[in-house]
């Protein structure tokens, strides 16, 4: 009875992946803030990672960045999500098993740590290592409100992986 309960919840977690890509991708859909647009796959990986084990946390780390790698303008290598958030999500999801306490806190901390040392990753090898003539306004005036406005439904994407978590866990017994 666990595992069909366990393979609705992956199943899900799937199906919420993929909106949030194509909503995220849909051209004009998230207005832009300054210039800059959310990469929500980001904090919707580390909130499935919190409240799944350590290798379900891998996988579905791996599909987001796999889906950031194919979204992502800018000429982003092939691998570079992927490898980053399937780690990265893997790390998370250790810690909330073992260390942490899945909560809201616990969610933005990990959630944040991600954000920042995914995006900062990029501006520094996309734009300071390729030699950009202005690395620092590009950091200021794009990299920071990205950060930010990737920052903002934290909350409301660990409110609905919660709530479906528990629910599915509480319909098992």
């Amino acid at each position: 009875m666990t595992d069909k309960k366990k393979l609705l919840r992956y199943f899900a977690y799937t199906i919420e992946i993929v909106v949030i890509y194509l909503l995220n991708e849909t051209p004009g859909l998230i207005p832009p803030v300054f210039g800059a647009r959310p990469v929500l796959l980001l904090p919707v990986a580390v909130s499935i990672a919190v409240f799944e084990s350590e290798s379900a946390a891998m996988g579905f780390g791996l599909f987001c960045g796999v889906l950031l790698d194919f979204g992502m303008s800018g000429g982003a290598a092939l691998g570079f999500h992927t490898l980053l958030l399937s780690v990265l999500c893997y790390c998370a999801g250790l810690m909330a098993v073992h260390l942490l306490r899945a909560n809201l806190l616990t969610d933005l901390l990990l959630s944040a740590a991600v954000i920042v040392l995914i995006l900062l990753l990029q501006w520094l090898f996309y734009y300071v290592f390729s030699g950009y003539e202005y690395p620092g306004f590009a950091l200021i005036s794009h990299f920071l409100p990205r950060i930010v406005y990737t920052l903002l439904p934290v909350p409301l994407i660990y409110a609905f992986n919660r709530a479906f978590a528990l629910n599915i866990r509480e319909s098992a017994g």
